[in-house]
């Protein structure tokens, strides 16, 4: 319990035991073990002076590191069990520290390294549910203000929430309840529910895609007219109307048009050369509006032209990359391209109106 193990005792050899003398880091062997049994507390200065005669030990610099990771054990293990700044549980590290006559400067060191440990591990255990006391007990225990302990509890979130976000990326999703569960632990660790900007906006994507896909279909307000039952569920602004297009280009990769100059006197320069021409087919923003999706049609508008289609003459949609293909039955079809985000979640709401028809 309080991070002690027994350990064997060095045997005397015959050259000892010729001489008459022994191996005096049992001394501190024996209170090792004694410890590993008992409470510090019941280490008694009689039982110390005794294991320090029968081994004919002192206690001197030779051995002030090893009494000291001896009363650091018990300082983890006062830190992580007490329950208050009063708790008995301290008194056995004031009474090792006397019985070990360890000096005060060693035993802030020790106390300080104990107190950090035992914070990262209690709160761990405020978020797994496994700390009984509340932030401010701990550090109402450890003696802290907000501020001494606030980068732990920092780190502990974003440690927590490493593992959480790699669940999250692989779903791609981040539901409500998910929400709530990670803003109830910065609650209960007293520090502000903040990300980093890549954090944040990969939430926030996740986020919308998961409502498109789940929360109630919207009832969008707009300023046009709308059939009898119509309900706009969702629209998009720097919506980008498309067309196919052939386009024509020169092949200049190989073209040398730069001049270098090596001195006054010596320069040299690539001859303009004539290189082949070649077409390619590509997808062109020609306008820039608004799209709207209602339960019945597909609205484009923008200051220059308007679009319809009716769901009733829909074929299929199509996402690629950040383009939606809407085909019709007749063969015609329209392209939109949206900011990548925005692609996937007007996708994923077009998908659900186009379901919830059926």
């Amino acid at each position: 319990m309080n991070g002690f193990e027994k350990q064997e005792l060095e045997t005397q050899g015959m050259m000892s035991r010729l001489f008459g003398s022994k191996p005096g880091h049992n001394a501190l062997v024996e209170i090792n073990n004694f410890l590993a049994e008992s409470a510090a507390t019941e280490l008694t200065e009689e039982i110390v002076s005794n294991f320090i005669k029968n081994w004919g030990a002192k206690f001197d610099s030779s051995n002030i590191e090893y009494r000291s990771s001896m009363y650091r054990k018990v300082a983890d293990y006062v830190y992580i069990s007490a329950v208050s700044k009063d708790d008995p549980v301290f008194e056995e590290t004031r009474h090792l520290a006397q019985v070990l006559e360890l000096p005060e400067k060693l035993q802030r060191l020790a106390d300080n390294g104990a107190k950090k440990v035992a914070y990262f591990s209690r709160c761990r255990k405020i978020i797994s549910g496994e700390e009984p006391l509340t932030i401010s007990e701990i550090n109402n225990v450890f003696g802290y203000d907000y501020e001494d302990g606030y980068d732990i509890r920092v780190q502990v979130f974003h440690d927590y929430l490493n593992k959480k976000f790699d669940e999250i990326a692989e779903q791609q999703r981040f539901s409500p309840d998910e929400e709530t569960a990670l803003r109830e632990i910065c609650t209960k660790l007293d520090i502000p529910y903040e990300f980093k900007p890549n954090i944040q906006n990969a939430l926030d994507k996740y986020r919308y895609l998961w409502s498109a896909e789940n929360a109630p279909l919207g009832d969008i307000k707009v300023d046009f007219p709308l059939n009898e039952g119509e309900i706009c569920h969702a629209a998009a602004q720097q919506a980008g109307f498309c067309e196919h297009k052939t386009i024509e280009k020169e092949d200049n990769y190989f073209e040398l048009t730069r001049r270098l100059e090596i001195d006054e006197t010596i320069s040299f320069k690539g001859e303009k050369i004539e290189h082949p021409h070649f077409t390619e087919e590509v997808t062109a923003v020609v306008d820039i509006g608004y799209l709207f999706f209602t339960n019945q049609r597909i609205i484009y508008l923008s200051n220059k032209m308007a679009k319809v289609v009716e769901l009733n003459d829909l074929d299929n949609a199509n996402l690629s990359v950040n383009i939606i293909y809407f085909t019709k039955k007749d063969g015609e079809s329209i392209a939109i391209k949206f900011n990548d985000d925005v692609a996937e979640v007007m996708f994923a709401i077009f998908k659900r109106i186009l379901n919830e028809r059926q």
